[in-house]
């Protein structure tokens, strides 16, 4: 029979934290993050000392020592835990808001139709426009709310704001458009791809007629984006990065592109995703982030208007000029920037204890994440439009 008997140690326990990397964050940042990671009462943070103060003595086995990888993995396993969560909650609100709320306002007689399956709606703009500001924020607000109360994460952690590389955000715009141009002219042989196998990738895109409803929907396009980002690389960046940047980086990108709900832009938005979530780490702020997001989603309105609005005579060629200007625009910002502050790019990922097959592992058996996964599939090939 075993006995286990606590022996204590010296208080001059030092404890190892160099696998955090956050010497691209004001000293705020860093104070009020590690102080949440060392709360007692916080199941959430992952805090391993190397040298604890107290170890177990068991018979027959001897004194045992506490594996970072075994604390790492509980910690993740949980975190993935309030994440699938979370994530469940927002796709449940996604079908109801795309597939049955349309449906309900229109017997109720409101000047809207919906089309199940694809999701097309017709009727009053202004009624469609406010629709989506409402469902948009409210989908994203209600669920990072209840995360932030059940992590207690202090706000300057969450959305860290100020700006500790200068240069690098004076870069971020020409980067935006450098990246998002390139995966444009990716994405058309990707969608002839997708035609060839009868999948149909053309996009419905309500386009306002009357002034005012065009500054409402401009206000939608922004808000949209900035909520986006105060939660994808505001709190879900900031809630992983315990686990280490590249592994915060690679969970933010998955999650914002599985919830896209479509095949035609899951990939693209994984790329442009992980590089807006790269400056965010190396300039230390979410307002990089916002700005990024914020000039992607114009860049590709911008291209949707064009090909509905203009002519056929001359919309290609406005098209292309456009993607012309935003090429040479992003490349001369990248040659300033390597050429003047080089240094400022570049970081190191740091991992932690955990491998990253042991975290997919851990990730894989999460029943929330993995529900809230299939889920999203589903979504997403209810939106698929194939060829008849």
């Amino acid at each position: 029979m075993n006995t286990d008997t606590e022996i204590r140690k010296s208080d001059s326990s030092e404890v190892n934290d160099d696998r955090i990397n956050l010497k691209y964050q004001d000293k705020e940042y860093n104070e009020s993050f590690k102080k949440w990671r060392k709360q007692k009462q916080n199941s959430i943070g992952f805090y391993f000392v190397e040298k604890p103060n107290q170890l177990t003595y068991q018979d027959k086995v001897g004194f045992i020592h506490d594996y970072p990888e075994a604390i790492e993995a509980n910690a993740f396993r949980r975190v993935m835990n309030v994440l699938g969560f979370i994530l469940l909650y927002k796709v449940i609100f996604d079908i109801f808001s795309t597939y049955f709320l349309p449906v309900f306002l229109e017997i109720m007689g409101l000047d809207i139709h919906t089309a199940f399956f694809s999701g097309e709606r017709h009727g009053n703009e202004t009624l469609i426009i406010v629709i989506d500001i409402i469902t948009q924020v409210v989908g994203r607000i209600l669920p990072i709310a209840i995360l932030i109360k059940h992590i207690q994460m202090p706000f300057s952690v969450m959305l860290p704001t100020k700006i500790t590389n200068k240069p690098m955000f004076r870069f971020c715009v020409p980067a935006t458009l450098l990246v998002t141009a390139v995966c444009s002219v990716m994405s058309f042989s990707y969608e002839e791809i997708l035609e060839e196998v009868g999948i149909n990738t053309s996009r419905s895109l309500m386009v306002p007629k009357e002034p005012d409803n065009l500054v409402l929907f401009l206000i939608q396009l922004i808000l949209a984006a900035v909520v986006s980002e105060l939660c994808t690389h505001g709190v879900f960046l900031q809630f992983t990065r315990q686990f280490g940047d590249g592994t915060a980086l690679i969970i933010t990108s998955i999650i914002y592109a599985v919830c896209t709900y479509d095949i035609t832009a899951i990939p693209f938005s994984f790329i442009i995703t992980m590089v807006i979530g790269y400056f965010t780490i190396r300039t230390g702020s979410v307002v990089t982030a916002v700005t990024m997001r914020i000039v992607q989603k114009l860049f590709i309105y911008v291209l949707y208007f064009l090909d509905y609005i203009a002519d056929d005579s001359y919309s290609a060629t406005l098209i292309a000029m456009i993607f012309f200007a935003s090429i040479v625009i992003g490349l001369a910002g990248t040659i300033h920037f390597f050429c003047n502050h080089s240094d400022r790019f570049s970081i190191t990922l740091k991992e932690r204890y955990l491998s990253a097959s042991a975290k997919v592992l851990c990730a894989a058996s999460c029943i929330p994440l993995i529900v809230w996964f299939t889920l999203s599939f589903v979504v997403t090939i209810l939106n698929l439009n194939f060829k008849v």
